[in-house]
């Protein structure tokens, strides 16, 4: 009975919505548009929070450690911090310190180059760094981060070197290959997609199983020959371990029908989001298969936390 009162007066003030990346990139852009439609749902304002840095741990730490009450909510970049993980090894904090509400959407990475470059196709780019040797720069959104081993993925298979100059974020690192500084990234569609139609830089190819429905002309990398770089780019939604099972059923309830909303669809489909089908139940799951995945890569790949 309490717990069903406990429901009902739930939620009866603001919840914080925390992401681990700086305002302007895809979590961010994705977290802005799902606080809106959910707070409506909710009938409560969600208010968003930006918590960047240490490829993702501090915002994932500030939403593990925060009361588990139903309001706090946490949208985790599954590849990114996963890749994390298998990097550093063991760690304080993990996604199994959160509770899985379901995924959101999936959003695959796209790789850039400055428009200055007059790089357009993933050739030119490989051209371009063999006749460099080495003396190159590419950005991320931070090392290890998904951003950071698609990079070194695509140097793997196609034999080239360049440096990673890390950054927290997209929206940092993307004025750096805008400038030149930096000679390709793999970057979210929704950063990227407005500096394309602005003509600050190319779109080279989709990391992805398939092309996204917003880029139907740019090729995926593997349908380029470069493997390896078609990992679901989840963004799941979580809560602090030990909240109410209730209150989870509420905000689970609730992003399923912002999820059947043909203007979310709509307004996530433009910066190249689709929408994930992946329960709360199954995101664990995932979350084990994506660990054992980019485990195997960092260990092929020879990467350490030093670099």
């Amino acid at each position: 009975m309490a717990g069903r009162a406990a429901a009902a007066d739930y939620p009866s003030q603001s919840i914080q919505l925390i992401i681990s990346f700086p305002p302007g990139g895809a979590t961010d852009v994705l977290a802005r548009e799902l606080a809106i439609k959910m707070g409506a749902v909710l009938d409560q304002s969600i208010v968003v929070v930006n918590r960047p840095g240490a490829a993702g741990l501090i915002g994932m730490q500030a939403a593990a450690r925060s009361n588990p009450d139903g309001y706090t909510l946490y949208i985790s970049s599954v590849g990114s911090t996963t890749i994390n993980e298998a990097i550093n090894g063991v760690q304080r904090i993990t996604l199994d310190d959160l509770d899985a509400v379901g995924g959101i959407a999936s959003a695959p990475h796209i790789l850039v180059t400055p428009a200055q470059s007059g790089i357009r196709d993933v050739k030119g780019l490989v051209e371009h760094l063999k006749a460099k040797q080495g003396a190159a720069n590419y950005a991320s959104m931070g090392a290890g981060t998904l951003s950071n081993l698609e990079a070194e993925i695509f140097k793997e298979q196609t034999g080239v070197q360049a440096v990673q100059i890390p950054y927290k974020g997209s929206s940092q690192a993307l004025p750096e290959v805008i400038s030149g500084s930096s000679i390709f990234m793999f970057d979210s569609p929704s950063s990227s997609l407005p500096q394309q139609k602005a003509g600050r830089i190319n779109v080279l190819a989709v990391a992805s199983a398939e092309r996204l429905a917003s880029l139907p002309d740019v090729p995926t990398l593997s349908e380029l020959g470069i493997k390896g770089l078609e990992s679901e780019n989840l963004f799941a939604l979580m809560v602090p371990k030990g909240t109410p099972a209730d209150r989870v059923a509420i905000v689970a309830k609730a992003l399923k029908t912002v999820q059947a909303d043909p203007a979310f669809q709509k307004a996530i489909e433009g910066p190249g989001f689709e929408i994930s089908e992946i329960s709360g139940a199954d995101t664990p799951r995932f979350i084990q298969a994506q660990r054992a995945f980019w485990k195997q890569k960092v260990q092929s790949l020879h990467i350490s936390a030093a670099q």
